[in-house]
């Protein structure tokens, strides 16, 4: 199996793909803000022992969850040993580990999701390329399920019982396979020394604070995907090349020349499919090879993934159970594929087409089982029900896809879906970047929605400069209330054609406007639009003007996609 690295830079968000056998099987999107991994000073808020956790303040915007068994019973700046992760090993109440107003050192294992704040864990997991140090509450040795192979199992327990710090625990990642014993010891020398920094931290901050920040995207990508059977890690950005090809080379010099600077006329993810991929990744209905599709319905408790066979009336003279033997199989593959491509997590139920053959259902299991191996995610499948039914689950971390892109759709009170602000200007970006490459237009009008316009322009214009400085583009951003949630319209040509459709606007003119007020990054700002042009409207107390009736204001300063207006009395 051949596996490629894709990394793609926008403004807003930076993307990996990762290929197998030229197919897209897992994107992962980062933007500023993400947080899991990181590791906070927090203050415990509330104690809650009908439910056995606690709520911690850790700066986000709203507190994190804290249950008992992710609680250490050690003091909150972790001296001394820790007690161990053993099976058997009580969990005391919570009452018992945490006091209110207590200091605490927590980790971001789950990021909000929806209603629900983040997931935080006084047991902290320190990751590097080839072990994961756990110096608070464990003590053992641990290898990954993913090395099967005994002799290779118990050598690498041995180097890790030489190298695990006293006291603290140690679990040798799949990708230590084949390290001898100077390798571990770096990489635990290495880890040794971040906590030591984050304790002191600890010491010296004031709660809530962030005390270790994880790895960028390309970082995490170096230390959790990268294997010797990446073949290509390709990078359209410098700035970001550079960065892993540093992180490669200190790998080993093979490692560093597989990272290419991508430099095509075609964006990178469109020429390798992703961009469509990634399209119908958001959709509902995933059509399956002979005509048979799956239906992937998320819900905040459960994924159901429905098997059909849609169009596929099997081969001629074939016998039914063919059919259905071929359609469960085909379901098989895509559902792995889809699992890890969406990132879906929790409880999973699969509804297959009923199998009344053994030999025909131990298949099916037996290639869903197999393919499932080759996700990074733990799963745990539970085998065929007599209803056709798979119970399984999957390790969640986050959102998932569907749940990062988009915004429950305010048209429709949670029925459908809508893409955020940050999403369709992100795509809007990548639909500039695609006209600039093509390079037979210098002058671009977008069209967004009203919401949009302003997240596309960014304060004082930052957002617009930027990608036309990137691009070589002029652009000019207008909105358009008719649009609907995700839409979006670009018109090309000559500087004076687009001046012409998109209007120009100068300081001092007027207009008459009904403004609207917008929380945006926790502040709240009066905007208006004029003939698709966006204003945002200085005043002292922009939440205080009325926001029922027109006002008048006047530009006093104007760029091509944005102006500030002052209120005329």
């Amino acid at each position: 199996m051949q596996r490629e690295m894709l990394i793609t830079v926008g403004t807003h968000e930076v993307r990996m793909a990762i290929l197998e056998d030229g197919e897209v099987v897992e994107v992962k999107i980062e933007r500023e803000g993400d947080t899991v991994g990181n590791i906070y000073k927090g203050t415990v808020t509330s104690i809650l022992p009908g439910m056995d956790s606690a709520f911690v303040e850790i700066g986000l915007e709203r507190h994190a969850f804290l249950h008992a068994r992710d609680a250490c019973p050690e003091e909150s700046d972790a001296r001394g040993p820790g007690r161990g992760r053993g099976r058997g090993r009580r969990v005391p109440p919570i009452q018992e580990v945490l006091e209110m107003k207590q200091e605490v050192m927590v980790q971001l294992v789950r990021g909000p999701i929806g209603s629900k704040g983040a997931r935080v864990t006084t047991r902290i997991s320190l990751p590097g390329r080839y072990v994961v140090l756990l110096p608070i509450g464990a003590s053992y040795i641990g290898v990954s399920k993913k090395l099967e192979n005994e002799t290779e199992r118990q050598r690498l327990k041995g180097i890790g019982e030489k190298a695990r710090p006293r006291g603290q625990g140690l679990i040798l990642r799949t990708e230590a396979e084949g390290c001898e014993q100077e390798d571990i010891d770096e990489d635990v020398a290495m880890l040794k020394e971040a906590w030591r920094k984050m304790r002191e931290h600890f010491r010296s901050r004031k709660s809530p604070s962030l005390i270790h920040e994880d790895l960028s995207l390309s970082g995490r990508m170096v230390r959790d995907y990268y294997s010797d059977d990446v073949s290509r890690i390709q990078i359209d950005s410098k700035s970001e090349y550079d960065q892993v090809l540093t992180a490669m080379r200190a790998i080993s010099q093979e490692a560093g020349k597989k990272v290419k600077l991508y430099r095509g006329n075609t964006p990178l993810f469109e020429k390798h499919g992703v961009e469509k991929v990634l399209e119908q990744a958001l959709q509902r209905r995933v059509p399956l090879p002979s005509g048979g599709n799956l239906t992937v319905d998320e819900t905040e408790a459960i994924v159901a993934v429905d098997v059909n066979t849609g169009s596929y009336t099997g081969a001629k003279g074939g016998r039914q159970r063919d059919t259905i033997l071929k359609t469960n199989l085909e379901a098989a593959k895509e559902i792995a594929r889809q699992l890890r491509l969406r990132d879906l997590g929790g409880i999973i139920i699969l509804d297959f087409i009923d199998m009344y053959n053994d030999a025909h259902k131990q298949q099916v299991m037996q290639t869903l089982e197999d393919l499932l191996k080759r996700d990074r995610a733990r799963t745990r499948v539970v085998h065929l029900s007599p209803l056709g039914l798979v119970e399984m689950t999957r390790k969640r971390t986050g959102q998932s896809l569907l749940q990062a892109e988009s915004n429950v759709c305010d048209h429709c009170r949670g029925r459908g879906r809508a893409l955020t602000p940050q999403s369709l200007a992100a795509r809007v970006e990548h639909a500039l970047k695609r006209h600039s490459l093509e390079g037979k237009h210098p002058a671009c009008r977008v069209v967004v929605p009203p919401y949009v316009a302003y997240e596309l322009v960014g304060e004082d214009a930052e957002n617009i400069e930027s990608i036309e400085r990137d691009l070589g583009l002029r652009v000019y951003v207008r909105a358009d209330a008719e649009l609907a949630a995700d839409e979006f319209r670009i018109d090309v040509g000559t500087v004076e054609e687009i001046e012409r459709v998109a209007g120009v606007f100068r300081h001092g003119q007027m207009f008459h406007v009904r403004p609207a007020h917008y929380e945006i990054d926790d502040e709240t700002l009066l905007l208006a639009t004029a003939n698709g042009y966006t204003i945002e409207i200085e005043a002292d107390e922009p939440a205080a003007v009325a926001s029922d009736g027109p006002v008048t204001v006047e530009l006093v300063d104007v760029g091509r996609s944005w102006a500030r207006g002052v209120i005329l009395k």
